[in-house]
């Protein structure tokens, strides 16, 4: 059932984001023509700025616009009246978390990558593509050697940082908007409210480890090789730690103190 709800929520989501790509596609085709081209003089100099201005804003709304509706698609899903409807289907409650979790999270990935994608296809020539990859390959050599480290083992917690990292703010703001509807009025501004008290509680104590961890690892806090083997794989845990835990308490309220009213 879980693979069900996935795939509505991968099709239901797409109608609302694929345009965003088209568009991305379009305006960095455009701004590609554009830039190569030495034709706007005179009147017709603002093109290439109004065009680049266009595109630059374009690269910041696809990533907001993307968290945004995954958000607003999450509330009114499971929280507004459409939630009378999801938690009457025969799943379970950690079916619609994680068909959700794991669309928003396929999503965010998307519009990342499409960012990247469409400034690298704006900006390098097939020569330059060329440099930048063998100077790449030289800076992150670099820094495996500069941090002492192995370099498989340094990537894949690089990676694993990035995935979870997205994973958690999304299971954060889940968490939020649950502990929101467990008010019977204005639940959108509970949620808010929840999610910046929320950071706040985790500012407090991330300052604390900050501090305790200095204090034990002092002689060996200013040595680059800690990186990856202490600060990347603590960091790592607390995320993952924390992401249970958001995920624990969204799972609670939805089961036990679910309101819809």
């Amino acid at each position: 059932m879980l693979g069900k709800l996935f795939k509505h929520e991968m099709k239901a989501t797409a109608r609302l984001l694929l345009p965003l790509y088209v568009v991305i596609v379009v305006l960095t085709i455009m701004d590609r023509i554009v830039l190569n081209l030495d034709v706007f003089e005179g009147i017709m100099f603002f093109i290439p700025g109004m065009l680049t201005t266009l595109y630059v804003i374009s690269l910041i709304a696809i990533v907001v616009v993307t968290i945004v509706m995954l958000i607003i698609r999450f509330y009114k899903n499971l929280i507004s009246d459409e939630g009378y409807l999801m938690f009457t289907l025969p799943v379970k409650t950690h079916q619609l978390i994680n068909a959700k979790m794991f669309a928003s999270t396929i999503w965010i990935i998307a519009s990342i990558v499409a960012v990247c994608t469409s400034v690298f296809a704006l900006l390098i020539t097939p020569n330059a593509f060329a440099d930048i990859i063998r100077e790449l390959r030289r800076i992150f050599s670099e820094i495996i050697s500069t941090l002492d480290a192995n370099a498989a083992l340094f990537y894949t917690e690089l990676i694993l940082l990035t995935l979870f990292s997205i994973i958690n703010n999304i299971l954060k703001v889940y968490m939020s908007i649950a502990i929101g509807q467990l008010l019977n009025r204005y639940k959108i501004l509970g949620g808010i409210a929840a999610y910046i008290i929320i950071n706040i509680v985790l500012q407090f104590i991330g300052t604390i480890l900050l501090v305790v961890g200095a204090s034990v690892f002092e002689k060996r806090m200013y040595e680059f090789s800690v990186l990856p083997q202490i600060a990347m794989p603590l960091t790592l845990l607390l995320v993952i730690l924390l992401s249970i835990i958001y995920y624990v308490v969204t799972h609670f309220i939805f089961s036990k103190k679910l309101n819809l009213e």
